[in-house]
């Protein structure tokens, strides 16, 4: 493994390291509620103009466990496969300095 591999793999556990750790700290030592505000403002104007709200597209927590994976497996792999291409070298360079 070259040296731009092994700093980019350390940057990002790190980075996800910091981010589980981040989210840990606001749920469980702050008491964050993982319902983000704008939800409740829309279910509660609604409910005070009599109109029913409802999702789209109703999860249950594995559902969304199942769907965020799922996800997180497809663009894993669009990504390995589109970022190669990035780093090889053309062709023609590599004849001409061959010869």
């Amino acid at each position: 493994m070259d040296k731009f591999t092994k700093y980019v793999l350390l940057i990002m556990a790190v980075s996800i390291f910091g981010m589980v750790a981040a989210t840990y700290i606001g749920v469980f030592v702050f008491g964050g509620d993982m319902e983000t505000k704008y939800i409740t403002m829309i279910e509660e104007h609604a409910e005070e103009l009599g109109v029913s709200f409802w999702h789209p597209v109703e999860l249950s927590e594995e559902g969304e466990y199942l769907a965020f994976t799922l996800a997180g497996a497809v663009a894993g792999f669009v990504i390995g496969y589109l970022i190669p291409p990035l780093f090889e070298k053309p062709k023609s360079a590599e004849e001409g300095k061959a010869s």
